[in-house]
């Protein structure tokens, strides 16, 4: 859906946690302290894609005084213990692999130290107005009287826990109803973790990364086999970071540096600058298009990791002479496109969400986090009401890569919550889920709204493409035609359900005119003051 205003607004891809979000601008809050309460409901009523224990995410914001862009980052890290060789790995000779009984994606060995609640209480702290009690209240209160699932939710129920349901008996337990998938509209409730974020709301991160929450989570971890210890959640900090920036037709934007995602979409709108966007036909478009996401994504699944470990130049990822060498890889593929090669196999995954506000006093919030896949590990803390998070899932398993697992390290990921300036004042926030498609998905959207001048709503909803390294192009259903241009064009193209859910807010022409979207995939809601 879109809505216009002229005061503040929220939209998430939850209608409880929109409200949670305009219950605290009502009450005087900024974006920042509606963007953090939002948050935290979106932990508690869509436990699939995200929760406090999830692994973490990023934020990217426009305070209006003094007017700045600031950016947290609060990923993941691996265990101390870690190592780039902890899991069995066995490679295709394709460029794909497996892990025997995928236990870098489930169970103890897969979970990380989780950046969620000190990335939140940090954006909070810092930057509301707010007490944390306050933002965390509407939470509370989605987990102590309970929430009406969604379709969404017993979709990933129903597909990730019950498949499961024999290694992880007390995870789908949670998430039944009289030992069945709840239906869509029945009411989940989950004291437990209400009684946890209480404890967070009066005593802050330290409650969660100290004390008896953090040896509740180190004590069902270690006892089933895994290597988080409470030295390393003692050990974890939130950041606030400088953004990576560029420029794109006259405008900037703004996202989270490495590991974060947004340098791929940053270097992809760089690349494209140096080529007109065909207007011709929708093929025309995607065909050039296809060529700049492959040429980017090469550059990231073969260089990029955490930049604490990998030597990587963000200033000049977006600048010449390599966006002049990626151009030339896009014009090659335009004459002849080539299938590509596999890099670093990842499924689709379909966790993570999205938060975009904005308030009456110029105040803008982009913020994205997960557990990564649906249900994270899958691992469930006794008496806590936390799932943890599976950050191990995120780095390449094999030794000897950017990014390879390695003790303290941050994964890549591909949360690209971003921001748009135009003369200076926010023309944009926008965010994605849905795993590597996050970074096509605000591509293809950026691309429409600022190159085709479409109405936010309609970018978001347009059919969109995700590509990495190798073909075949992912064309969403209700694609047909342009998957058969694409084709004649030389490219494999496979068509698939539609995927990620974009949240966005504009903001202008005129100062005031604020349009929210929330993605029609996943039933976005916008709200507003």
């Amino acid at each position: 859906m879109a809505v216009r205003v002229t005061r503040g607004m929220v939209t998430t891809p939850h209608p409880t946690a929109a409200q949670a979000g305009l219950e605290i601008l009502r009450a005087g809050g900024t974006a920042v302290d509606a963007a953090v309460a939002a948050a935290f409901t979106l932990a508690v009523v869509t436990p699939a894609s995200t929760g406090i224990a999830g692994y973490g995410g990023c934020l990217t914001m426009y305070l209006a005084d003094p007017a700045r862009v600031v950016t947290l980052a609060f990923s993941c890290r691996a265990p101390a213990a870690a190592r780039e060789d902890m899991f069995a790995v066995h490679e295709d000779g394709h460029g794909g692999f497996t892990v025997d009984n995928e236990a870098n994606a489930t169970g103890p060995l897969a979970v990380d130290v989780p950046g969620t609640v000190a990335g939140l209480t940090l954006a909070q702290e810092r930057f509301g107005t707010l007490p944390l009690a306050d933002v965390m209240q509407p939470a509370n209160a989605a987990a102590r009287h309970g929430f009406a699932v969604d379709a969404w939710t017993v979709l990933k129920i129903t597909e990730t826990l019950v498949p499961r349901a024999s290694r992880f008996p007390e995870t789908l337990r949670w998430f039944s109803r009289d030992g069945r998938p709840p239906r869509p509209g029945e009411t989940l409730a989950n004291p437990d973790l209400a009684a946890v974020l209480e404890v967070i709301a009066q005593k802050g991160a330290a409650a969660f990364y100290r004390g008896e929450i953090a040896h509740a989570i180190v004590d069902t971890v270690q006892r089933a086999g895994g290597i988080l210890t409470l030295d390393d959640l003692a050990a974890y900090t939130a950041q606030e970071v400088a953004p990576a920036r560029a420029s794109y037709r006259g405008m900037e934007a703004f996202t989270p540096p490495l590991p974060a995602g947004g340098l791929t979409v940053l270097q992809m709108l760089r690349v494209l600058e140096g080529f007109d966007i065909p207007r011709s036909s929708d093929a025309d478009r995607v065909h050039l298009l296809v060529e700049v996401a492959k040429a980017c994504w090469r550059e990231r699944l073969t260089r990029y990791g955490d930049p604490a470990c990998v030597s990587i130049d963000q200033d000049a990822a977006l600048s010449q002479p390599l966006v002049g060498t990626l151009r030339g890889e896009v014009e090659a593929g335009l004459r002849s496109p080539r299938g590509g090669t596999v890099v670093a196999p990842d499924p689709l995954l379909t966790g993570t969400v999205h938060v975009c506000t904005a308030d009456c006093r110029g105040n803008v919030v982009s913020l994205t986090f997960t557990h990564g896949g649906s249900f994270g590990s899958l691992v469930t803390v006794p008496g806590t009401g936390l799932v943890l998070s599976h950050g191990l899932s995120r780095f390449d398993p094999r030794p000897g890569r950017p990014n390879s697992i390695g003790p303290r390290k941050q994964p890549l990921h591909n949360m690209s919550p971003t921001l748009v300036l135009s003369n200076g004042r926010p023309l944009l926030a926008i965010g994605a889920a849905g795993g590597r498609t996050v970074q096509s998905n605000i591509f293809h959207s950026l691309v429409r709204l600022i190159d085709l001048g479409d109405a936010p709503e309609a970018a978001v909803a347009a059919v969109r493409f995700h590509v990495e390294t190798a073909e075949p192009v992912l064309i969403e259903e209700g694609g047909e035609a342009l998957a058969g241009d694409l084709a004649q064009r030389g490219h494999q193209v496979q068509l698939r359900p539609r995927f990620g859910a974009v949240q966005a807010i504009h903001i202008g022409p005129e100062p005031d005119l604020v349009t929210g979207v929330g993605d029609p995939r996943r039933a976005g809601t916008v709200l507003w003051v």
